[in-house]
């Protein structure tokens, strides 16, 4: 299987851990750093070499680019996945610095926890038009700008239409579209759907309900918790989630699902084997998708999504401010998030730019994606992202969201491993959240 790195990225999480941050406020030396503002890049305090912490690949032109223009080279400490990320960024935050790179890799669905203490990270400066205004505001604590924006991850569909046509129920992206709801198309009718295709077909509708059930749960204007007081919602009493949580966990009692989520050691296989038909993808998903499903043609993308569209994941650039080479970590993470960076990253990684002048790029509009038979990937993104609009920032995420997050999840994968029927999953999830101790929002 080949998973990159981005695939875990916004997929795996400790719950506990990332339900138990302590972190340490660090020096200032930043460009600016609680309040204290340190010299700018210079050849006095030029490095020899940057260190970048990320999980995804970096297009080598970008790297050579900017050693090349400034004479520093960068180093990129890669993990794994975006858990290993964040668990060594969590540490070396509590640590006073220790271990951290100059440049930090913060994926979206643990920004809220890693920026706990603003303190701990430099502020960044303001460069104006460059995003998508909610990126910004994303990347942003208390009005201070402490994130440069890489990607979006506008939602979509992959489906493989030769399954579809073999199921009767669709031959083409227009036809799907029409099959899962149309322009209203929503969670409920998706799964219905999938319960169609199922009963004509001997494969599964999809990978895991547990990609869906994230992406709705990411609609929701706030899910686990209050955004005046940041507290969790008492899950028992939570009823938005409850619904939510029924609906996908009786469609995997109904057995639409393989229950294997990308990150899941059986994924790739699972393409390779054709074990089912469609995938709930976010835009940095399709080049992950094209190399586990190599050589299985049909995959296409829908331009058609549940509740309107909406985003899954992206990430940002933080620079810590414990780092010895502060005010050059930001050149290089203003270097990394350009308009160009971007398209170089749409074109290495399929990542879909948050920069608006790299989204209307030719280069990414026009390019045609030949793994998804001849179709402008980017343009279908694009335009998913502008359907979304501003719901495309997705609601309040607290310091917990991750960590609930991954515990309902959890409960979704309970029902599909067949392990506990919808009603005694969800009261394990509760039990499980129960046991945390919170305090919770009245």
């Amino acid at each position: 299987m080949t998973i990159t790195r981005k695939s875990a990225g916004a997929a795996a999480f400790t719950a506990v851990a990332a339900l138990a941050l302590a972190a340490c406020g660090g020096s200032a030396t930043g460009v600016s750093t609680g309040g204290s503002t340190a010299a700018a890049p210079s050849e006095d305090n030029k490095p020899k070499q940057l260190t970048v912490a990320a999980w995804m690949d970096f297009p080598q032109e970008l790297l050579d680019s900017f050693e090349k223009e400034y004479g520093i080279k960068v180093v990129v400490n890669a993990f794994p996945d975006g858990a290993s990320a964040q668990t060594v960024l969590r540490n070396g935050l509590a640590a006073d610095g220790a271990g951290l790179s100059d440049v930090h890799l913060v994926e979206l669905d643990w920004w809220t926890e890693m920026m706990a203490i603003p303190e701990d990270w430099v502020e960044l400066p303001a460069i104006p038009g460059r995003w998508v205004d909610w990126k910004v505001r994303q990347g942003s604590v208390d009005g201070k700008i402490t994130g440069y924006g890489t990607d979006i991850g506008p939602l979509g569909i992959a489906f493989n239409q030769n399954m579809t046509e073999a199921a009767g129920v669709a031959t083409d992206p227009e036809s799907f579209g029409e099959f899962i709801g149309g322009d209203n198309a929503t969670w409920q009718t998706f799964l219905d759907a999938g319960r169609k295709y199922v009963a004509t077909s001997d494969n599964y509708f999809i990978d895991s309900l547990t990609n869906a059930f994230q992406a709705a749960i990411n609609l929701r204007p706030a899910a686990f918790e209050d955004p005046k007081s940041g507290l969790p919602y008492d899950l028992a009493a939570n009823t938005e989630v409850k619904d939510l949580f029924m609906m996908f966990a009786d469609a995997a009692q109904d057995g639409i699902s393989a229950g294997i989520a990308i990150g899941h050691a059986d994924w790739g296989a699972g393409f390779q084997n054709k074990q089912w038909a469609t995938v709930v993808t976010p835009a940095w998903m399709t080049g992950i998708i094209a190399d586990n499903a190599d050589g299985i043609d049909g995959w296409r993308i829908a331009s058609a999504f549940p509740d309107g569209g909406g985003n899954w994941g992206g990430s940002f650039f933080a620079v810590p401010a414990t780092g010895k080479n502060t005010a050059w970590a930001v050149k290089l993470s203003d270097y990394l998030t350009s308009s160009d960076a971007a398209v170089a990253w749409f074109n290495t990684t399929g990542q879909f730019p948050s920069q608006l002048e790299a989204m209307a790029s030719p280069k990414i509009s026009e390019a045609a994606n030949e793994f998804y038979g001849g179709q402008r990937v980017g343009k279908i993104y694009g335009d998913l992202a502008a359907a979304a609009g501003d719901a495309a920032a997705g609601g309040f995420r607290g310091e917990n969201f991750a960590g609930i997050q991954t515990l309902v999840t959890d409960g979704i994968r309970l029902v599909e491993s067949g392990a506990a029927t919808p009603q005694d999953a969800w009261s394990s999830v509760v039990a499980n959240f129960d046991a945390l101790g919170f305090k919770t929002a009245s």
